[in-house]
């Protein structure tokens, strides 16, 4: 706050779990856009404790070696812990101060469908994601790369997989896991996502989704196995999927 000459400090908390992050952006780019306030440092945090990992591991869910996303041979998560904060300002700020600019935030799109305590709607989610790309402004073609929630469950992949072709048709874009290489960071997550979305902006490149062997065939995506590739990315989507049905999609361009 010293840093940016901020005086005057509001602190806001949104608890939507692994959306966190993702929702925090919305509430900053609507903060920022209204003139409500100058900067947002928006993001999420999460630090694991053996409480909560036991209490994935009596789910079911903990997969035994690693994650892997989208593979046919994938049996669950792993619990990660971090923290991501993105910074956002008009584009005037920005060049005033001569920033760093990684990414424009173009749009978001929110739910709550409280379908299940874990299990992601496929409708919802679809629905989410249209609403994120009518928020901003972007055609469903125009999307050159998803980041998604991707937690390497028998349920969230093939749901996110379905909802993905369910918006975007044969031609989904290219969709990758950051979960593969960080695991699951909860509250964190989406802002991570977040941050690797922008430097794959800012960089040419798109992210691999790293443990893959092969792809469950009811994962009908291309999840870009195991190596980054060379791409001039526009447009990025951000899906985050969190406990309860709080579903949060961020573009970023």
């Amino acid at each position: 706050a010293q840093e940016l000459g901020l005086s005057d400090v509001e602190a806001v908390t949104i608890p939507t779990a692994c959306a966190a992050g993702n929702y925090a952006i919305g509430y900053g780019f609507d903060a920022v856009r209204s003139g409500e306030v100058d900067f947002a440092l928006c993001g999420g945090a999460d630090a694991m404790c053996r409480k909560t990992f036991a209490g994935f591991y009596r789910l079911g869910t903990i997969a035994p070696d690693l994650v892997r996303p989208f593979d046919a041979d994938r049996k669950g998560i792993l619990t990660g812990e971090g923290a991501g904060v993105l910074v956002l300002e008009s584009l005037g700020s920005a060049l005033a101060r001569g920033a760093r600019i990684y990414a424009e935030v173009l749009g978001y799109g929110l739910n709550c469908d409280a379908y299940h305590q874990v299990a992601p709607n496929q409708t919802s989610v679809a629905r989410c994601m249209e609403l994120a790309l009518d928020n901003a402004g972007v055609k469903p073609q125009e999307v050159d790369l998803i980041s998604a929630h991707g937690t390497g469950t028998r349920a969230n992949d093939v749901t996110e997989s379905r909802a993905i072709r369910e918006v975007f048709g044969d031609d989904a874009p290219r969709t990758v896991s950051l979960k593969s290489m960080l695991g699951h960071t909860m509250g964190a997550a989406s802002a991570l996502a977040a941050i690797g979305c922008a430097l794959a902006i800012g960089q040419g490149f798109i992210p691999p989704t790293i443990n893959h062997r092969d792809t469950d065939p009811e994962c009908d995506i291309d999840c870009v196995p195991n190596h980054a590739v060379d791409a001039d990315l526009r447009v990025v989507q951000n899906n985050g999927l969190a406990f309860g049905g709080n579903n949060a999609v961020v573009i970023l361009g």
